[in-house]
């Protein structure tokens, strides 16, 4: 009876995380109600709607304020970037949704936040598309291969197009959830990032799925493999204190494995959890004193 009630816990903890991660909060609208919403958002704060490749694209929000204060003041130019989380990619445990959209989009929340010049906002692979441009895709994109080679390298192309619009010279890449994943996954292929700043991600997603007794991720790619690229950049790893779906000791495990001189830094938000319920600027974050003038602002916190 003990076993049983220990694997019925265990099961539901699963379901549990599944939902959060699909659901997020709130009632699902459809797709395209989403997306219009997020366009209308977007207008009304100066971003405008991209679209980079095709079939299927990938959906982005960008924000570029021409001649930015940094470069008036003869600093370099930085393009902030955001990556959104998993969206709806699981029904329950066992089955996948037909549509990634996050129902709540927490990664844009972040990036309208940003108080920065030049602002790229990136939705993850096949959200937000229409369902004819969804045909394109296959529920491999946002489940077991979600941070595959292919859709690593799409998303680090569409910053590169983003960099030559808004002229930057350096970036900083973020991401939310999974998303914070793809970021460290970019970050360590590129040499124009300034900083990385991941919030809730699962940076070791062995471990995390592991710690929810959930299928592991066998097509995709993994942060451990290039952490050693990683120790070179400045970094911060913000976390929800209450935030079961990514607990901080999985963060904290992933950050223990570095030497102590790396410029990386836990930010820990009381009272938060994983759906990010608070108004932060994450380019007011103090990562690091290694950091760069032009990076590290006057107005930190916490």
């Amino acid at each position: 009876m003990k076993h049983i009630k220990q694997v019925w816990r265990a099961a539901t903890r699963s379901i549990a995380v599944m939902l959060a991660i699909g659901f997020v909060t709130g009632c699902a609208s459809s797709t395209a109600d989403r997306y219009r919403t997020i366009e209308q958002e977007a207008a009304a704060s100066g971003f405008s709607a991209l679209r980079f490749d095709l079939a299927p694209p990938v959906i982005g929000m960008l924000r570029a304020s021409g001649i930015s204060q940094a470069a008036s003041r003869n600093e370099p130019q930085t393009l902030w970037v955001m990556i959104e989380g998993d969206g709806r990619a699981w029904l329950n445990v066992r089955e996948p949704s037909r549509d990634p959209t996050p129902v709540d989009a927490v990664g844009w929340r972040l990036a309208q936040n940003i108080s920065r010049d030049n602002v790229l906002y990136l939705a993850r692979p096949c959200q937000f598309l229409s369902s004819i441009e969804l045909q394109a895709c296959s529920v491999d994109d946002w489940t077991n291969a979600r941070f595959s080679e292919k859709w690593v390298g799409r998303l680090n192309a569409a910053i590169d197009d983003a960099k030559r619009t808004t002229r930057a010279r350096q970036i900083v890449v973020a991401g939310y959830s999974g998303g914070g994943v793809m970021a460290a996954l970019i970050a360590a292929r590129r040499d124009d990032v300034a900083m990385l700043i991941t919030i809730a991600a699962p940076l070791d997603h062995a471990a995390w799925t592991a710690h929810h007794g959930v299928a592991p991720l066998k097509g995709s790619l993994t942060v451990l493999s290039v952490r050693e690229r990683l120790m070179r950049l400045p970094q911060v790893h913000v976390t929800g204190a209450e935030d079961k779906v990514v607990p901080t000791g999985l963060l904290q495990d992933f950050l223990r494995a570095y030497p102590a001189d790396v410029p990386a830094e836990l930010v820990t938000l009381p009272g938060i959890d994983h759906r990010m319920r608070t108004q932060i600027d994450i380019s007011r974050i103090r990562s690091s004193r290694l950091l760069s003038q032009s990076i590290d602002g006057r107005d930190t916190y916490p």
